[in-house]
Order: structure tokens, then sequence, then C-alpha cells
């Protein structure tokens, strides 16, 4: 017995050997691939910074670079250069004249250098001269390069400068990328920065004020607020100091206007586009709003007029039950029309609160529990008369941000509809466990239908909406 075991594992030993040999065998014969790392560096080194074997010499702004066209030829800016009947075809020097002042000589050293090798390392503060560069001589995989780049450093630094070159250069996704972080962070970290919410263009602010898509931090009355600090500060090119400072700055500046009259009828007409983006019927929900609106003297009454009629139209049907809120519209027609509210969510904690200002008598409460959103239409007993149920619509959007002030989480309910009797309350929105605190929480609602008036004795009817109360809401902005 003892000897056949032995035997036996003496077999399966040998057996085992056999194997070990099989598979190194196939390692053998098994094809292995690896970059010589040396090599990438040897042409960066030897062709493009020592120039050697050189076959043309390219100049720009006075510098001048020993390349070669079989590598320059990978550009279709290049390649026709040197194979049609172009006069540089046959020439030892091409002269490049440059007209965009972007460009400079970093970076053309930088993209050239790109023919030779398949690595860019640009910090975000030299990516718009690059990219200039790489549009000017069509290098279609470094314009992505910088693209990706830009998109990955935007943040209050860089976003004004990045959205101003991608409008320049035609570089859509970043265009993009610019006025989504805008849209989510301009009532946050640009109104804290007087220097920056100082340079944003008009045409630009008046796009992302109209976007129903803005994270608007309380109520509209805020965006008004911030309008205010944005003309002080275009106006006062020198100024200097705290978000803070700037606000109250701005305050007294209208204020001490000794101009009679208006600011957007005579002085501040340039501004007038901006401000009609204003979602006016809004900003009169409180009675201390209404008193700074005409004591500031900038939206003429042409503007406020029609606002409160409409928003007076709307009380009186409410109170005579024939509005009990808008059941079914289109998502363009609510985004058109809709309030927008907003608040920064610190913790992951309980919260409790209610946008402030004069709602119909419909008094909204959002929960916030930790992982799920509510909204409960709250009823006192000394509410005004008020119809046991009433339709509104919401939208609910979150979202985390990360170092950068960009979206990494972001959840949407969409546009809702919901009857709501006294009391009620329904779940709006369940968070995912992995979601990121601090949490902007963006908020749009329509609690009114929008009736069309028609005037006596004219085959015309007239529908306020929320930014169309303004004599500019019939110009054409293109």
């Amino acid at each position: 017995m003892i000897g056949t075991g032995g035997s036996k594992r003496k077999v399966e030993e040998v057996e085992s050997d056999d194997d070990d040999i099989l598979d190194i065998n196939s390692l053998l014969h098994t094809p292995k691939k690896r970059k010589l790392t040396s090599t990438s560096k040897y042409i960066y080194k030897t062709l493009f910074e020592d120039g050697r074997a050189s076959d043309v010499t390219v100049v720009a702004l006075g510098t001048e670079w020993h390349l070669h066209k079989v590598y320059l030829c990978q550009s279709p800016y290049f390649s026709s250069m040197f194979s049609g009947n172009w006069s540089e075809t046959n020439q030892s020097e091409i002269n490049i004249e440059i007209l965009d002042d972007n460009i400079n000589i970093d970076a053309l050293h930088l993209a050239l250098g790109q023919f030779y090798k398949d690595d860019v390392e640009v910090e975000a503060a030299h990516v718009i001269p690059l990219l200039a560069t790489a549009l000017l001589l069509q290098m279609d995989p470094l314009i992505d390069q910088c693209t990706a780049i830009m998109k990955e450093t935007i943040n209050i630094q860089t976003v004004l400068q990045y959205h101003e070159a991608a409008r320049r250069y035609g570089v859509v996704e970043v265009d993009k990328a610019c006025k989504e972080w805008l849209l989510h962070n301009l009532l946050t970290q640009v109104t804290e920065q007087p220097t920056t919410l100082r340079h944003i263009p008009p045409d630009l602010l008046y796009e992302l004020l109209s976007s129903p898509h803005l994270y608007v931090m309380q109520t509209e009355f805020s965006i008004y607020v911030m309008l205010k600090a944005w003309v002080f500060l275009r106006l006062n090119l020198s100024w200097e100091g705290s978000h803070e400072a700037a606000f109250l700055e701005a305050h007294k500046f209208f204020r001490n206007r000794t101009e009679s009259g208006w600011f957007l009828e005579e002085e501040g007409r340039e501004f007038s586009l901006v401000f009609s983006s204003l979602r006016i019927i809004y900003l009169i929900y409180h009675h201390l709003d209404v008193e700074m609106l005409y004591s500031d003297r900038i939206l003429p009454p042409s503007w406020l007029t029609p606002a409160s009629m409409h928003q007076w139209y709307n009380m009186l049907r409410i109170d005579q039950g024939k509005d009990r809120g808008p059941s079914e519209i289109s998502e363009e027609e609510f985004d058109r029309s809709c309030t927008r509210c907003g608040r920064v969510l610190a913790t992951s904690g309980q919260h409790i609160w209610r946008w402030t200002g004069y709602n119909f008598g419909l008094d909204l409460v959002m929960t916030h529990d930790g992982s799920l959103l509510s909204l409960k239409r709250n009823h006192r007993s000394d509410s005004i008369s008020q119809p046991p149920r009433r339709y509104i619509m919401y939208r609910v959007t979150v979202a985390s941000l990360d170092e950068q002030k960009q979206v990494v989480y972001t959840k949407t309910t969409g546009v809702q509809s919901v009857s709501l009797v006294k009391n009620d309350e329904t779940r709006v929105m369940l968070l995912d466990s992995e979601v990121k605190y601090p949490l902007l929480l963006s908020a749009n609602f329509l609690i009114t239908t929008n009736q069309t008036l028609h005037s006596q004795g004219s085959s015309t009817s007239h529908t306020i909406t929320p930014n169309n109360t303004s004599p500019l809401s019939c110009v054409n902005r293109d």
C-alpha cells in the first residue's frame, strides 16, 4: 500500500511538471505589446526640438521652427499647403501670419510639438491660446483635447473666459457647459464675486435669467436685487469691495439718483433688455418688495401696472371660484409662466420651509427628511376663502456640486400636475442614498391659469405671462 501510494504521487508530480512546461511554451508564443516610451521622447527631442533633418521652416510671431513636412501633413492646413498648387508647396520656409491676439509663441510651440507626440499637458490658464492655435492649424485631435480640458476646469475663475472663447470659436460643447455652470451658480457663487458678476455680458445674462432652469435662491425677487448690483458694478468699473458692500452700494446708488423719472426710460435704457427677462408678476408678492420697486425707480410704471392688474385679476378669479389652478398645459407653457424658487440644503437632516410672499392664499410647505422631499398644502384657519381642492403644477430639481461647483449629481421630477385638498401632502422625490450635501434645490411652481383677457370692441386678445409685461416683450431680441 505504501509503495503504491508513493508511485501514484510520483506520477502526479510528473504530470504537473509537464503541464507547467506546456503553460510556459504557450506564454513563449503569445505576442506581448509594450510601448517603448523612449521612442516618442526621442522623436520629439531629436526631430522637433533639435530640428534634425528638417525639410521646412515654419515662421510665426518672429520665431522659427525647423520641422518636417511628413509630420505637418497630419493637419489638413499643412496637407493642402504642401500637396496643392499653392506657392508654399515647394518652399522650404513657410510664413504664417497670426491675426488672432489669443495665439502666442508658447501656444504655437506646444501645438506644433503635438505633431511629434501623442500626449498633451497644458494648464487651464493656457488652454485658450492653445485652442485658438489648434483651430488655426486645423488640428482636430488637439481641439478635442482642449475642449475636454476646458469642460473639466470650468469654475468661478474660468467660466466667463471659457464662454467668451467658446462663442468666439464656435466650440458648442464648451459654450453649453459654461451656461450650465452659470445656471447652477449665478445666484450663489457668482453674486458673491463682484468682479465676476460685473463682467457678465448683457446678452449672456439675459439668456440665463430667461431660462426656466435657473437655480434661483429664495424667490424671483432675488434676481431683481442681483440685477441692481450688476448695473451698479457695470457703471462703476473702479469700485472694489465685498458682495455685501456691492449690494448695499447698489441700493444707495438708485435711492440717491438725482435724475427724475425711471432709470430704464432714459439713462439706463441700455439695460432694458436684461431687465425685461424678469418675471415681473412674481416680484409683487410682498408689500416690502413693492415698496422697494417704486422707491428704486428702475422699472417704469408701464412695466409694473400690467403685472399688478394681472395678479389682481387672478386673485378675483380664485376668490370667486373661477380658477382652481392649472391641470394640464404644455411644458413650454409651464416654462414660460412658472415662478422659480430655490434653496440650499446644507445637511441631510430635516428641513421644513415655505417661500415667503402672497400666494393667493395657498400655503405650500416643503419638507426634506434626509431621503424624501414632500409638498404639503397647509391650511390655516385664518386663510381667505379657498376651494377645497386646488390644482398646481411643479418641477423640482436637485443637484450636488464638486469643489469647482460642477454638477456631479442631479435628479428632477420633470413637470408634474397634482391636486391637493386642504392639509394634503404629496411625495415629490426620493433622493438616492449616495447624494452628497450641500444640495441645491430648484423648484418651479404654477398655481394659476393664464386666462386670456379680451378688450371690448376689439378682435384682439391679450394674455399676460410673467415676463411679457414690459414694452420690450414685443421686441425681436435676435
